[in-house]
């Protein structure tokens, strides 16, 4: 299958259509990537809830158990630290849920703003390079025909505009017909 025209200014309008489209793709990437980024750094002061719950709660737990450890009043002691440990325990697991909702939406941002851009290119780009991949097969398979060659240059005939067909030749029908 052909996907370029022969060397002509056609050819280079291809290359160069081929090259924006990838250099559009590539660029929204690293857009969509940075949107990703900031808003995983939206997350971070839940990070450092979640961090400071669970070592409070460690310390409070530690509390609890030094607490149980005094003589005669060391259960009421221990109860209080206990409570007070699984209330900040709760706590930061849901800053660590807020964080995991956050950096669920950055992805999902990160890839909306990536692919909504490139998506639109390419739907606008590809059907045109393969029309254009499907017409070249066609007039390849034409040409290895007997006549094809024969009928492509007529059709070339029929769609010059009457101003150029004087400039291919002077009689542009009986040099069709020689075969020029």
């Amino acid at each position: 299958m052909t996907f370029y025209a022969r060397p002509s200014w056609r050819l280079f309008w291809q290359v160069a259509a081929d090259l924006f489209v990838l250099g559009w793709v590539a660029a929204w990437w690293f857009v969509g990537r940075a949107a990703d980024a900031v808003v995983r750094a939206i997350a971070e002061p839940a990070r450092q809830a979640a961090r400071m719950g669970d070592e409070v709660e460690r310390q409070l737990t530690d509390a609890a158990t030094q607490a149980g450890g005094v003589p005669v009043v060391g259960d009421g002691l221990r109860r209080p630290f206990g409570d007070l440990a699984g209330s900040v325990e709760a706590m930061a697991g849901y800053a660590q849920q807020q964080v995991t909702s956050i950096e669920q939406a950055a992805t999902l941002i990160g890839w909306l703003v990536f692919a909504i851009p490139a998506l639109l290119l390419v739907a606008l780009w590809l059907p045109r390079r393969l029309a254009f991949a499907a017409g070249a097969r066609e007039t390849l398979e034409l040409v290895s025909t007997a006549d094809g060659s024969q009928l492509l240059a007529l059709r070339a005939l029929a769609t010059q505009p009457l101003s150029m067909l004087r400039t291919v030749a002077p009689d542009p029908v009986a040099a069709w017909r020689v075969g020029d």
